[in-house]
């Protein structure tokens, strides 16, 4: 995972530069009043430790959040995504709805946090015994990142997360009957920026 981190922190550093020289032009052109809604699609490329085998760089994963913006520092989100892993040992998917909240720095710092569940798929591509292709699993995920603005609806997406696979009861694969699986990955991405505008108020555009 090192050279993994290392193109994390240097795509971070990069955009984050990016991010404040372009800060001023990005003031200019956007109204003041607050936003009411909007949707923010994103995808992005997801180094990932799968817990089966290696770690891998050939993990990606895209998804949708629909953001209200009330009148207070925290800003409530509800995110669907879904993402994909292989390590040339295995193929882990899956899919995840859950909460999410963010905090705005200087309009165009973002971080948040989230909970997600939902299922995920296991499928193997060496098998650990005959006729065992693949599993399914719920699925829990945690964990947060920061979105910044770019420019006046791209953004970049910096974002780490614990996922947790019970995949049941398999003695023939583990001693003790049960079978999990703690996979950790990070995201670096891109998002887009649509405004809700019927939730939003007069002046938020121009």
């Amino acid at each position: 995972m090192s050279s993994a981190r290392t193109v994390v922190l240097s795509t971070f550093v990069l955009v984050l530069w990016l991010g404040f020289l372009t800060g001023n032009a990005r003031c200019q052109s956007v109204a003041t009043a607050s936003r009411g809604a909007q949707f923010t699609v994103f995808a992005g490329y997801m180094p990932t430790e799968t817990d089966y085998g290696k770690s891998t760089l050939n993990g990606y994963g895209a998804g949708l959040d629909f953001t209200i913006y009330p009148r207070f520092f925290l800003k409530p989100s509800i995110e669907v995504r879904g993402d994909l892993a292989n390590n040339g040992l295995v193929t882990e998917k899956d899919v995840l709805v859950g909460p999410r909240l963010q905090m705005d720095v200087r309009n165009r710092l973002h971080p948040y946090g989230e909970f997600l569940i939902g299922g995920g798929e296991l499928g193997y591509h060496i098998s650990p015994y005959p006729d065992y292709t693949g599993d399914r699993s719920r699925v829990l995920a945690y964990g947060g990142g920061i979105d910044i603005d770019v420019g006046r609806n791209f953004g970049a997406k910096f974002e780490f997360q614990q996922r947790s696979w019970n995949l049941g009861s398999n003695p023939g694969v583990t001693p003790a009957g049960t079978y999990t699986l703690s996979p950790r990955m990070a995201m670096v991405g891109v998002t887009y920026t649509i405004p809700f505008r019927k939730l939003n108020r007069q002046g938020d555009f121009r």
